[in-house]
């Protein structure tokens, strides 16, 4: 974590639930999307600790990534979209990464 950069860890849900009933991050393509982010995470070197969970709560809006401590939710994003999220977030512009990937459900 330095002052430019204010986050230390990524976190993506790559829960999956069975069926049809309920929606999952698993289902939209989220392990897909760790692979590449973790990948690109190592193979650039950034000072990003990665970290898969099983569920933050935004299901129907996943893949679902939040950048820690207290930073962001990213939704939405594809395994396609990871080289130009990991170029927002080694640029340190987060404001582009929320704009890309928003949370519809963020109060202003």
């Amino acid at each position: 974590m330095t002052e430019s950069f204010p986050f230390d860890r990524l976190r993506a849900c790559t829960n999956f639930r069975a069926g049809d009933l309920l929606p999952s991050c698993g289902a939209v393509n989220a392990k897909e999307l760790a692979t590449a982010l973790k990948e690109g995470i190592e193979a650039r070197g950034l000072p990003l600790k990665f970290e898969k969970v099983h569920c933050m709560g935004r299901c129907h809006l996943g893949p679902t990534l939040k950048l820690l401590p207290a930073g962001p939710f990213l939704l939405g994003a594809q395994p396609e979209d990871a080289e130009r999220l990991l170029d927002m977030l080694e640029a340190g512009d987060i404001e582009a990464a929320t704009t890309a990937f928003p949370n519809p459900d963020a109060t202003e």
